[in-house]
């Protein structure tokens, strides 16, 4: 900005480093006047000289826009325009009460669900989960192309037998470049088509029909196993909503609370005599 000069710069970094009892001015609009211990509260101690360089220079460029665009209103502005206390009440009113209803939901409203809650909203309203995607429960690894006993793994990786994956398990765990069982949680068939080399369309016609999906390329080998599948306009599983079927009943508690807290509200004024209606 034109009117800040290099030595008011400098003025500026040594202030955020001394005390605050010399009242300099730095910046004036109008008859407005920025004063550098503004600054200085603004620029926490210890800042490096340049950040706080930038922290005052931009300070100083706000506080100059505010001032102009105040100034550019009051102008331009007619007196009704310019009457804005009732917005301000109404602003100060509608957070005084928000700010009383949070902390009455964090005194006295009990967020835990329990498992019979969701699984009877579950119930209740499957209809409202239809996958708009395919999901499937999948594990997934990559080993190089001169890792040991491949003939061995490949056996393991088709078999269902519990102790072939067992031993799947134990030899990804050491020679794995990447090993992932997903949480043993639900996930879309796009995000494992990043994983495996080839085309995407194919990758997913192969998915959907296959249990076992092998691929390489010129370093490494590719495994993927599907366990589990929900097709594309089925019903989701519970466990792939659980937390969005949470936050809806957290959300309904919540509404309901507020919903009897004004209900109660309303009583007690009525019969304290709070209240008159004429």
């Amino acid at each position: 900005m034109r009117f800040f000069t290099p030595f008011i710069l400098t003025l500026l970094l040594y202030s955020c480093q001394q005390h605050k009892n010399q009242e300099l001015p730095v910046a004036q609009v109008f008859e407005s006047t920025l004063y550098r211990s503004e600054i200085a509260d603004f620029v926490p101690q210890g800042t490096p000289s340049t950040d706080s360089l930038l922290m005052a220079q931009n300070y100083i460029r706000d506080w100059v826009t505010q001032k102009l665009l105040l100034h550019k209103a009051i102008e331009n502005l007619s007196s009704e325009e310019m009457n804005i206390q009732k917005q301000v009440e109404d602003y100060r009113t509608s957070l005084l009460i928000h700010q009383y209803k949070q902390k009455l939901i964090a005194q006295r409203l009990v967020n835990d669900i329990s498992e019979n809650e969701i699984e009877t909203y579950y119930q209740d309203n499957e209809r409202n989960f239809v996958l708009a995607t395919p999901i499937v429960k999948a594990i997934f690894f990559i080993l190089p192309k001169n890792a040991p006993n491949l003939k061995e793994v490949k056996k393991w990786f088709a078999s269902d037998k519990a102790e072939d994956q067992e031993s799947l398990e134990e030899y990804c765990l050491t020679n794995a470049r990447k090993y992932d069982k997903f949480q043993n949680k639900w996930i879309e068939v796009k995000y494992l088509l990043n994983l495996i080399p080839g085309n995407f369309d194919v990758l997913e016609k192969e998915i959907l029909v296959k249990k076992h999906i092998e691929k390489d390329d010129d370093e490494n080998y590719y495994f993927l196993c599907i366990q589990e599948m929900k097709k594309e306009q089925t019903i989701s599983p519970l466990d792939y909503v659980r937390d969005e079927i949470t936050l809806i009943l957290k959300n309904k508690k919540k509404l309901q609370f507020e919903n009897e807290l004004e209900k109660q509200i309303n009583q007690e004024g009525i019969r304290k005599k709070y209240v008159k209606i004429y």
